[in-house]
């Protein structure tokens, strides 16, 4: 399988996180694992065969173009056979202003968009004949800049966001919010309304995800420079919550990367 991250331009950068491809010409079963990062986004895939979601206890079978909301828990795309999977992070927000879902409800879950939305696009049909994971990105990324056109993201929240990703989730979430004037309860009550995650649980997870690129560095560090470095308190609790995302310890995890 195929694996590679889309370059942006610098008006895409302004609604998307970022852009992955996934594309396989072997006739097997394949499983695509995906964790909490803390971005909802949207996918546009081609598969002969049925394509299925899975979100802890529950499954779904997709059509060629959704909307996934914020994880908590660990996803697996399940594929059949010769495909290719585009998937664009966007920026939270973003999918609730631009397809009317709201952020909270789409929280650990997935909206199919209608055929009838996406087939007005020529280049969607184009993409699927050819089997052309370029052309996919590319129009997928056309799709999300005409629908987003009218976002505009509320200032205070925005900059809430930018400093967690900044501290690599390590803000103490009583001084982000009387930094920008906002009592905690009310940082949290707006920030779940625009995000789909409180500022406690996306902290938690950009946390999580820069324990991740440590973890996957070339010199494997120890878990206790990786706890220390991603900025949790011991080892103990950076394995712990690193089970939460994942249900599997660092060590074990890291075996497979």
């Amino acid at each position: 399988m195929k694996v590679w991250k889309a370059s942006l331009s610098p008006k895409e950068k302004s609604f998307i996180q970022a852009v992955y491809v996934f594309e396989s010409d072997k006739e097997e079963r394949q499983l695509l694992p995906f964790y909490a990062d803390g971005f909802p986004g949207i996918v546009f895939f081609h598969s002969e065969k049925p394509v299925t979601v899975y979100v802890g206890s529950e499954s779904k079978i997709m059509d060629p173009v959704f909307v996934y909301g914020q994880t908590i828990e660990p996803i697996q795309i399940e594929i059949y056979g010769p495909f290719f999977f585009v998937m664009v992070q966007l920026f939270p927000a973003l999918v609730e202003e631009s397809f009317g879902i709201p952020a909270i409800e789409l929280t650990n879950s997935c909206w199919t968009i209608p055929a009838l939305d996406w087939s007005k696009e020529p280049g969607f049909r184009i993409a699927i004949n050819e089997f052309s994971s370029s052309l996919a990105s590319s129009v997928l990324i056309k799709f999300v800049l005409e629908r987003g056109e009218k976002f505009r993201p509320d200032p205070i929240l925005q900059v809430c966001i930018e400093e967690i990703l900044k501290e690599n989730g390590n803000c103490e979430i009583k001084k982000l919010s009387n930094k920008h004037g906002l009592s905690e309860r009310t940082l949290q009550r707006r920030f779940q309304n625009y995000v789909g995650l409180t500022p406690k649980q996306f902290s938690t997870i950009i946390r999580f995800q820069s324990s991740l690129r440590e973890l996957d560095g070339g010199n494997k560090p120890k878990l206790t420079d990786v706890a220390y470095m991603s900025g949790y308190s011991d080892q103990s609790h950076f394995i712990r919550q690193f089970k939460s995302f994942t249900k599997e310890k660092p060590f074990r995890f890291r075996e497979k990367i």
